[in-house]
C-alpha cells in the first residue's frame, strides 16, 4: 500500500498492482515524440489500454507507423512513457525487476559480428543469469533447434539475415521466459523459416508462456493467435479472437458451374452475385445465403452443371483492410475538429 499527502495528513493510496491472470497490463499508455528542431510533436502510441493473459498468444497488429514497436520497446524499458502505466508479470514496466522473466527479439536486433552462434547465445545466457555449464547446454541445444547448430562456430558476420533472425530468436527464449515478445519474428526469413518459427511459438504456448508479436504476414498471426490487437494512427481500434473477427465478416458462397459460359447475372441478381471465369470453368460469388436457392434455380434452369457450392469466410487480411479503412474514415471526418482545436 502507498500513500499520499493531503493537507499535512498522510492518505492511503490503493496498490495498482494488475491482477493475477494479466501478462501485461497498460492503462492510459502514451508516448509521443518531440523532435528537436521543428519542435513538432508526433504521435507514437495514444492512450493505450491492453491486457494480455497469461499463457495466451497475442498478435498485434498494424501498418508502419501505427505504434507497434513503440509499444514493444515502451513494455521491454527500451522507451519510457510520456503518460499513463503499464505492468508486465504483474511488475511495473519502471522497474527492472519486471524485465527478469521475459524475453525479447526486436525487430532491427543488433549483433556482435565477430562472435560465433554458440558463442552469442552462451554470452545471451550469461546476462541472463544462467550458470556457466547449463548455458553452454542450453545455447548448444536452441542453436540446434532453430536450425544453426551444424555450424557452431561460424561468426556471426558471414551469418544472412535470415540466420541471424533465426539466432536472435533461439537467444530470446534461451532462459525460458515466462513472456515472448517478438517484433515482426518472421521478418527475412523464407518459407521453411517461418514454418519454424510458428512451431516454435506454438510450443512455447504449451509450456504455458505468454506472447505478444507484431507481424505483418496475416496468414501466420491467423493460425497462431488466441486473441488480436489492431491499432490504427497510433490508436488502439479493436481487440477479439479471430472467430469474432471471422463471424463479423460477410459471409459469401463460391459456385463454381461448367456450361454456359456466356451465361449473364440477370438484373434481378446483380446486386447480390458476381460472374467471374477461370479455366474450364465459370465461377459466381453470392454475398449471403439467403438468396442461395434463387440462384441455384436459375443455374439449372439454364443448363449450367454445378459442380461445387462452397462457403467463403472473410480472411484475416480482408478484415484488417476494413479496419484500416474505418479508421481512416474516422480520422478524416474528426481532421476538422482537429484544426479549428
Amino acid at each position: 500500500m502507498q500513500s499520499s499527502i493531503v493537507r499535512g495528513s498522510v492518505r492511503p493510496v490503493p496498490d495498482q498492482r494488475p491482477e493475477a491472470g494479466a501478462a501485461i497490463l497498460t492503462r492510459g499508455l502514451t508516448k509521443r515524440y518531440q523532435h528537436n528542431w521543428t519542435l513538432k510533436v508526433s504521435r507514437g502510441i495514444e492512450n493505450l489500454n491492453l491486457e494480455v493473459r497469461r499463457g495466451e498468444v497475442m498478435g498485434f497488429l498494424g501498418p508502419n507507423g501505427a505504434g507497434k514497436t513503440t509499444t514493444l520497446k515502451l513494455l521491454v524499458g527500451l522507451h519510457k512513457p510520456t503518460s499513463g502505466e503499464a505492468w508486465v508479470l504483474g511488475e511495473s514496466i519502471d522497474r527492472p525487476a519486471c524485465r527478469k522473466r521475459l524475453g525479447f527479439l526486436p525487430e532491427q536486433p543488433y549483433f556482435y559480428d565477430y562472435l560465433s552462434g554458440i558463442e552469442y547465445l552462451e554470452f545471451a545466457g550469461q546476462l541472463s543469469g544462467l550458470g556457466a555449464h547449463e548455458v553452454t547446454t542450453r545455447a548448444r541445444h536452441w542453436l540446434g533447434r532453430v536450425g544453426l547448430g551444424d555450424r557452431p562456430s561460424l561468426r556471426l558476420r558471414k551469418y544472412s539475415k535470415g540466420m541471424l533472425q533465426r539466432l536472435g530468436l533461439a537467444a530470446a527464449v534461451l532462459h525460458e521466459p515466462e513472456l515472448l515478445i517478438l517484433d515482426e519474428p518472421m521478418s527475412g526469413l523464407d518459407p521453411f523459416g517461418r514454418r519454424d518459427v510458428r512451431e516454435l511459438i506454438l510450443e512455447q504456448r504449451e509450456r504455458g508462456t505468454t506472447v505478444l508479436f507484431s507481424s505483418h504476414i496475416l496468414p501466420d498471426v491467423e493460425i497462431l493467435c488466441d486473441r488480436i490487437a489492431i491499432v490504427m494512427r497510433s490508436e488502439l481500434q479493436r481487440i477479439a479472437t479471430v472467430g469474432e473477427l471471422v463471424q463479423q465478416g460477410e459471409q459469401k458462397i463460391e459456385i463454381r458451374c461448367t456450361g454456359r459460359p456466356d451465361l449473364e447475372v440477370p438484373p434481378a441478381l446483380a446486386s447480390c452475385l458476381e460472374r467471374g471465369v477461370r479455366p474450364h470453368e465459370t465461377v459466381f460469388l453470392l454475398a449471403g445465403d439467403s438468396r442461395l436457392p434463387e440462384v441455384l434455380s436459375w443455374l439449372l434452369e439454364n443448363g449450367v452443371d454445378v459442380r461445387a457450392v462452397t462457403p467463403q469466410r472473410a480472411s484475416l487480411e480482408e478484415l484488417f483492410m476494413a479496419t484500416a479503412e474505418r479508421a481512416a474514415d474516422r480520422a478524416l471526418a474528426a481532421e476538422p475538429e482537429r484544426r479549428s482545436a
